[in-house]
C-alpha cells in the first residue's frame, strides 16, 4: 500500500471533518468547527494535524506568491498522515486590513477528491461562504497548460484548447 493510500484510509477512518481558518464574526483569525467553536492548539486537538497556524495565517498563500487580492480565488493542497485537505484565499469580508485570509482544512476524503471535499466544507460554513464579495472558486494548482497547448483542470479532464493570437 502506498503513502498516499495509507494517508487517505487513515483520514477516511478519522471520519469527515471541515473546520474553518479565519475570522468569525469579528477580527481575529482562529480555527473554528462548524458551530464556531474555537480549536486553540489544532495540532494538539486533532494529532496529525498538518498545519500549523503560520502556515494557515497566510502562510500557504505567501508560499505560493499569491498576491494579496480579494477575488474569490481559492487556492488548495493537501497531505498528512490523515489526508486533509488546505483550501484558502484572500478574505477582507470581515478584517479589512492587509494580508487577511480564511481557509477550509477538509479531513475524510480520498485523492482526487478536491471538489466533493470543497463542496462539503462549503456545506459547514454557509455563513463564511454567503459573507464573500466573490464567488469562491476552487483554483488549478497545477500550470495552466500543457505542452501541448491544451488546458486541463486539476482531474485531468481536457478543457478548451487554449487560444493564441497570432
Amino acid at each position: 500500500m502506498s503513502d498516499l493510500q495509507s494517508a487517505v484510509e487513515a483520514g477516511k477512518a478519522a471520519g469527515k471533518l471541515a473546520l474553518y481558518f479565519g475570522c468569525w464574526e469579528g477580527t481575529g483569525h482562529y480555527l473554528h468547527r462548524p458551530n464556531g467553536g474555537k480549536l486553540w492548539h489544532a495540532n494538539l486537538d486533532l494529532p496529525g494535524f498538518p498545519w500549523s497556524d503560520s502556515l494557515m495565517d497566510g502562510g500557504l498563500l505567501r508560499n505560493g506568491r499569491r498576491p494579496d487580492r480579494y477575488d474569490g480565488k481559492v487556492f488548495w493542497t493537501c497531505g498528512g498522515l490523515q489526508f486533509w485537505y488546505a483550501f484558502y484565499w484572500w478574505d477582507n469580508s470581515v478584517d479589512h486590513r492587509g494580508a487577511s485570509n480564511s481557509g477550509f482544512y477538509v479531513r475524510g476524503f480520498g485523492w482526487p477528491e478536491a471538489d466533493e471535499a470543497f463542496d462539503y466544507a462549503k456545506a459547514m460554513f454557509p455563513k463564511v461562504v454567503s459573507r464573500q464579495m466573490h464567488a469562491l472558486i476552487l483554483q488549478d494548482p497545477r500550470p495552466q497548460h500543457s505542452n501541448k497547448g491544451e488546458r486541463h483542470d486539476y482531474r485531468s479532464r481536457p478543457l478548451r484548447p487554449a487560444r493564441h493570437s497570432d
